[in-house]
């Protein structure tokens, strides 16, 4: 397949079926995401984003198991920031420490959305270079 399909993709927009609305838009909120969408278009979904992220949320029609499905993970610019956050809002996280390779670490907050799906807030790492 030629390269140049890869033009034709744009930014990932995922959208999460969730079980309460109302409390993931607040959780949402509450980390700082703002809402970029809301309509009488599309009542039941709501869209976040910012210059780089972008995701919507709307409600499950069924019965869902997000840990079974996915662990939603987002880079994060300063994660004390984030954890100050996570704090001053009451959301429970905990501190994961990965050291991968010698030279490279980094932080990530693991949250539980309202509905159950696992958030990683990833601090921004860059392998060290193989030279």
């Amino acid at each position: 397949m030629p390269q140049d399909f890869a033009r034709l993709f744009g930014r990932l927009a995922p959208v999460l079926n969730v079980r309460d609305v109302a409390a993931e838009r607040a959780f949402y909120e509450q980390l700082g995401l703002p809402v970029i969408y809301e309509g009488p278009e599309y009542p039941d979904f709501i869209a976040f984003g910012t210059d780089t992220l972008h995701f919507g949320i709307q409600p499950a029609t069924g019965a869902i198991d997000p840990p079974s499905v996915l662990t939603w993970q987002i880079e994060v610019t300063d994660i004390d920031a984030v954890i100050e956050v996570c704090k001053q809002a009451g959301i429970a996280f905990e501190v994961e420490q990965n050291d991968p390779a010698p030279g490279w670490s980094y932080r990530r907050l693991l949250l539980k959305t309202p509905s159950g799906y696992r958030l990683a807030l990833e601090e921004i790492s860059t392998p060290p270079s193989k030279s």
